[in-house]
């Protein structure tokens, strides 16, 4: 099975729900030993409890390096290699520009950009000694944003976050693929308009400014953009990072995946 991720191990950041919870399940069901790791300690926790055996949890600030140091530490010693690490955590402030604080948008960066630097430098030594011992090597995927590609309206703090993961992955992506001592792929997944908290909540925000008369007609404002004429779904994604996980992408680095439905071709 091209999908098959046997005998590896993934660590999987903001996996209390939404897209880190679904992406867990598809590594999981695809053979992977997975670790959840998330700030909400009790929703990773159940969720990990949920998916059965080959699966734990762990409270993970991603915005701390010593919190980093800590997980790796962790996946070493229990675990004994990393395969795979998904940086999925992230947070999105929507507000105009010039009612985004300063502090809105460091904050913004300290988890979405800092997390997933943080994160690979913290994961990369243990990545290089799994790649030495298999043939199809390891694999970062990190989480960007079709508003790392283009303009988010009221999205200024977010989009300059996300469109800076984007360019990271392409930096670490080139200077990984060269290196002798063990190869790691990094990739980027762009989604646009998905069903999770995080993405509904620019609709609710649009309700509570009178923007949309209601939650139900601010969602179809955003299908009414969408080709494919549906929001997307968190398994939509999920899929998209398997492919990646897998050997089915085994000369893929660097690359961007969109999984917007169409939104961005327009």
């Amino acid at each position: 099975m091209i999908f098959d991720l046997n005998d590896r191990v993934a660590l999987v950041t903001g996996a209390a729900n939404g897209i880190g919870r679904r992406t867990a399940e598809r590594l999981h069901e695809a053979g992977a030993r997975v670790i959840l790791s998330d700030v909400m300690e009790s929703g990773v926790t159940k969720a990990a409890t949920q998916l059965g055996n080959g699966v734990r949890a762990i409270r993970h600030d991603v915005t701390s390096e010593e919190d980093w140091k800590r997980v790796i530490a962790s996946v070493e010693q229990n675990e004994g290699r990393l395969d795979i690490l998904v940086n999925n955590a992230g947070i999105m402030v929507n507000r105009p520009f010039m009612e985004t604080t300063l502090d809105d948008f460091r904050r913004t960066h300290a988890v979405n950009v800092e997390g997933v630097f943080i994160g690979m430098q913290c994961a990369v030594p243990l990545m290089k000694r799994t790649a030495q011992s298999t043939p199809h090597g390891s694999s970062i995927i990190n989480l960007s944003s079709i508003w790392g590609q283009v303009a988010g309206p009221t999205h200024s703090a977010y989009s300059a976050s996300k469109g800076a993961v984007r360019l990271l992955t392409k930096a670490v992506a080139v200077e990984l693929a060269r290196s002798r001592s063990g190869k790691i792929r990094v990739n980027s997944v762009h989604p646009g308009p998905t069903e999770t908290d995080l993405g509904t909540s620019a609709v609710h925000q649009a309700v509570e400014k009178g923007v949309a008369p209601s939650f139900e007609a601010g969602v179809d404002m955003v299908k009414a953009h969408l080709p494919m004429g549906r929001w997307g779904q968190v398994d939509d994604v999920a899929s998209v990072i398997l492919f990646l996980s897998s050997d089915a992408s085994k000369f893929m680095t660097g690359a961007e995946l969109t999984v917007d439905g169409g939104y961005t071709l327009q």
